[in-house]
């Protein structure tokens, strides 16, 4: 799974859980990361500011219909992961 299909993944799961502003927010920062450049600065302040996202106090304080929160955290690890190497 690549960067876009976690983004991806989140938000539809955001929004089926009633978290549609979170999801809209995230579906934008990722789309900066993908039209981006290697070196734009909006870039590196999208990956940082979903970096920071990722984080168990707050995507991970979510509760997500129809996932346990293993599940869940691992989605956001795996997001996580994701983003460091891009």
């Amino acid at each position: 799974m690549n960067i876009k299909e976690c983004g991806e993944k989140i938000c539809y799961l955001l929004i089926q859980s009633s978290y549609e502003s979170e999801a809209a927010e995230i579906h934008s920062l990722v789309n900066k990361i993908l039209i981006s450049g290697k070196d734009d600065n909006d870039r590196s302040i999208a990956i940082n500011n979903l970096i920071s996202r990722c984080h168990p106090k707050w995507l991970g304080d979510y509760y997500i219909h129809g996932m346990s929160y293993v599940e869940w955290t691992n989605l956001i690890s795996l997001f996580k992961t994701k983003l460091n190497s891009a």
